[in-house]
């Protein structure tokens, strides 16, 4: 029997001790101070949740994270770093993570919390009901639009995202959970940012038959119209900064735009448009959040910023400043890259990370022989680049290579002959590599179509030129690593740890 109550009493005590763990792990609103950094599940069933939770971080000038359940390897490696040298004490995760990644986050800071929900629609109803210096009288909709967040961010509005089926496309009809929320708060001004699906915004109508709704014939345009509503409100006074980037980074600068007091310009084509409203609104400086084609050392999808932009803003004389790196492994990776320098710009206002050497100019070391840089990958163990990107080598025959980088997908390599290789990822994109004569002919493939080329050509002095495009670069290997330079500046560096035995 004695036996029989001590044990009631240990289960009691550990079921009464983890109840108050989980009762002040779990929260319903963004509490945060100058020691908080939000991070914001941003895949899966939770896509465009980020813009919904870039109002409260932007308000509050909070650093925000997007991440998938698992954080990148990217970031994982840099935020202990930068907890520690800015004093982060709480982290709030939105949304629903990996245990692993919890615990160690926990290990990093003091105190962890988390806003959980069964949708997108739970979590942001749940924590607009537990925010109280928010705006109480009227609500923006949007499916997943970026330029929503800005304008609930600057006018401290709750955001409610649309977007259904892990898509940023919005649903049809509200969620139950909207409906509730505009019920028992009696909302009576809703803005549309973007376009919803006629039955949603009939359905909208019902609570506001003055439906206020901001669109645009493309991105840039509703990115206009919104910062003229912002203007002509009151909130945007003095501006001479501008953010310009492409959708899947904009809920991430949005802190930083408000600590600015700039306004976010979202890409599209209309470029020239763009220019004269930045000219006509006394915009002086341009910041960059999303990388060029010519910056991507092998890139895949085919999100980038057209260097004919940057050309057009330099020849209209703005200063043009970046959120990224020259030079980065795809846009995966830049998308890390720009995070990390937006975290530094938020707390530091430091838009660049570490400047490479300075005295390592294409002149001052000579270069051996070798196979164009990514190839000669495929000859050492492990490599580790100037972004702190790992690499490591497999051979799984003598013609089969499997080169892993930390932060992104493995490819496969097959060496079909000496003059021809393929390369591929697990995803549909390929890479085919053929060389004549002295120039190596790079064609990038998805789904057997060809949608970008690279040459690389060896040259007298075997260093090797990367012909992008538009652009140039110059390759130079002194057996252990690989420098890229830019003209004579050094931008890239690559270098290895072992070398293979075959």
């Amino acid at each position: 029997m004695n036996k029989y109550i001590k044990l009631m009493l240990i289960f009691l005590i550990i079921l009464a001790v983890s109840s108050y763990l989980l009762s002040n792990f779990y929260t319903d609103s963004i509490d945060s101070d100058e020691n908080t950094m939000i991070i914001s599940v941003c895949t899966g069933d939770m896509r465009a949740l980020e813009t919904g939770i870039s109002v409260y971080a932007g308000y509050k000038q909070t650093p925000l994270i997007l991440s998938d359940k698992k954080l990148p390897e990217q970031l994982k490696e840099y935020l202990p770093e930068f907890i520690q040298q800015n004093n982060i004490t709480k982290i709030i995760i939105i949304g629903p993570m990996n245990v692993d990644e919890i615990i160690n986050l926990q290990r990093m800071v003091p105190e962890v919390k988390q806003v959980n929900g069964n949708s997108i629609a739970d979590i942001l109803t749940k924590i607009a009901d537990n925010t109280h210096d928010i705006n109480n009288e009227t609500i923006i909709f949007t499916s997943s639009d970026p330029m929503a967040g800005l304008l609930g961010a600057y006018t401290k509005t709750p955001v409610f995202i649309t977007a259904t089926n892990s898509t940023y496309n919005s649903a049809q009809n509200l969620q139950d959970e909207y409906i509730n929320y505009l019920e028992t708060h009696q909302i009576k001004h809703i803005i549309i940012i973007g376009t919803l699906p006629e039955s949603l915004t009939k359905q909208l109508r019902e609570y506001d038959e003055n439906l206020e709704i901001i669109t645009g014939a493309d991105s840039s345009q509703v990115s206009i119209n919104v910062i003229d509503k912002l203007k002509k409100d009151g909130y945007l006074n003095n501006t001479t900064t501008a953010y310009y980037g492409f959708y899947g980074e904009l809920p991430t600068i949005i802190p930083t735009v408000i600590k600015d007091n700039a306004i976010l310009i979202e890409d599209s084509t209309s470029h020239a448009d763009i220019i004269n409203y930045l000219k006509e609104n006394l915009i002086d400086t341009i910041i960059i959040t999303r990388n060029q084609q010519t910056d991507y050392i092998q890139m895949e999808e085919t999100d980038y910023i057209s260097p004919e932009v940057i050309e057009k803003l330099e020849e209209n004389n703005f200063n043009i400043e970046y959120l990224t790196r020259q030079r980065t492994l795809n846009e995966a990776t830049g998308l890390y890259d720009m995070k990390i320098v937006t975290l530094e710009q938020i707390t530091h206002n430091k838009k660049q990370l570490g400047e490479l050497n300075s005295n390592n100019t294409l002149k001052s070391h000579n270069s051996i022989k070798s196979n164009p840089p990514l190839i000669s990958l495929l000859d050492k163990d492990a490599w580790k680049d100037s972004n702190n990107i790992t690499a490591t080598v497999t051979h799984k025959s003598n013609d089969t290579i499997i080169l892993k980088w930390n932060t992104i997908h493995p490819y496969t390599w097959t060496i079909n002959n000496q003059n021809n290789y393929t390369q591929k990822s697990d995803n549909g994109y390929e890479y085919h590599w053929i060389k004549e004569s002295n120039v190596w002919t790079e064609e990038y493939l998805y789904q057997n179509n060809t949608y970008y080329t690279v040459k690389w050509i060896e040259n007298d002095d075997n260093t090797w030129t990367e012909m992008q495009p538009v652009k140039n670069y110059t390759w130079s290997y002194d057996g252990t690593t690989w420098y890229c330079y830019d003209d004579d500046k050094l931008c890239y560096y690559i270098q290895s740890s072992t070398a293979h035995q075959n």
